[in-house]
């Protein structure tokens, strides 16, 4: 993907640009960033294809508590956004709105963590804006402030239908937070007008630094801080011991029938692999983070917490936590209030 910008005229036509914003306040929860902001891809833990065939309540609780482990234990390690997409599914077809099974997960997750915004793609291509609206606030509210409603990657969205989701809204200061995937200048444009987080799918380093650039020039372009829209880059990861047993896990899993989301940018390798990538691109000014696609879950969902980020720290790219994870559990709701006191 290559997003630029042409400064001689409007980087959209006034038929597909959003309306100038207005002076807005820092959303409510927004995450105040200062190093590197992480964000954990849990899309791939919904149900597989081939349990989306009928009424299986049993499933639909299995992919559920599943999805809470993980979720409890990416809050806890640290993450800050935890993100599904479209494609996440809780299990079988028997509803006709299963395109609410993205925000129903989100607020279920919201009882098992405590800090993480919970990221969740409502379409809105098929959906009507106050639906869309009603489902995130519903979100927002069992979440204490923490939703987020990223659009949809493989639909081209309005820009006034998400002004219209924006206003059912009514405080600025207190929506969920919008991220915007950005595939070309259109979605660029919209992220630098409207949205909290860019979220950009790119193989190489040059590719994320222009667009990045491009974002937040456009984003002051539109009268806003440049620093209000942070630019995080999809990363896939195999995690492991070292290199040729991080190469031999994707050897497999990519032999298996179900194969894993194909993401552009792979790092195959160890923690410090990554936490090396991850360093050297935000320095440079490609990222100011990454959302992680585990290759395989919970093997490099517990990788990220209890590796990645502490080599982050280490890398002075996140400021240390008083809360550690040590073992992959899931966690109930007291368990998390316990946490939550202790981090104060």
């Amino acid at each position: 993907m290559t997003f630029t910008r042409s400064h001689t005229t409007a980087a959209t036509s006034a038929a597909s640009a959003p309306p100038a914003p207005a002076p807005q306040a820092r959303p409510a929860g927004r995450v105040g960033l200062r190093t590197s902001l992480v964000a954990l891809d849990l899309s791939g833990a919904g149900a597989p294809r081939e349990w989306r065939r009928g009424a299986d309540p049993d499933a639909e609780s299995f992919i559920m508590g599943r999805l809470a482990g993980l979720a409890s234990l990416a809050d806890q390690g640290g993450v800050d956004l935890i993100t599904l997409d479209e494609t996440f599914h809780a299990a079988g077809q028997r509803r006709r709105d299963d395109w609410l099974d993205g925000a129903v997960a989100a607020s279920r997750l919201s009882r098992h963590t405590t800090t993480a915004t919970l990221v969740t793609a409502v379409p809105l291509g098929r959906t009507r804006p106050h639906h869309v609206a009603g489902a995130l606030g519903s979100v927002h509210r069992a979440s204490a402030g923490r939703a987020g409603w990223q659009l949809e990657t493989d639909v081209a969205v309005a820009p006034r239908a998400v002004d219209a989701v924006i206003s059912s809204w009514g405080s600025q200061a207190a929506r969920p937070q919008i991220v915007v995937p950005v595939r070309n200048a259109v979605d660029g444009e919209l992220a630098a007008a409207r949205a909290d987080v860019a979220r950009l799918s790119v193989a190489t380093f040059e590719e994320a630094h222009a667009a990045r650039a491009a974002i937040r020039q456009a984003a002051a372009d539109w009268g806003r801080d440049p620093d209000d829209v942070q630019v995080l880059v999809d990363v896939q990861a195999v995690i492991s011991a070292d290199r040729p047993s991080a190469r031999a896990r994707w050897d497999l899993l990519t032999s298996l029938e179900t194969q894993p989301r194909a993401v552009p940018l792979r790092s195959l390798g160890t923690a410090a692999d990554l936490a090396d990538l991850w360093g050297s691109w935000v320095h440079r000014g490609g990222a100011d983070g990454f959302t992680l696609v585990p290759a395989s879950v919970p093997t490099d969902v517990l990788a990220l917490v209890q590796e990645v980020i502490p080599a982050l720290v280490e890398r002075g790219l996140r400021k240390p936590r008083q809360a550690k994870v040590d073992r992959f559990t899931g966690h109930s709701t007291s368990r998390a209030r316990r946490t939550a006191r202790a981090r104060r």
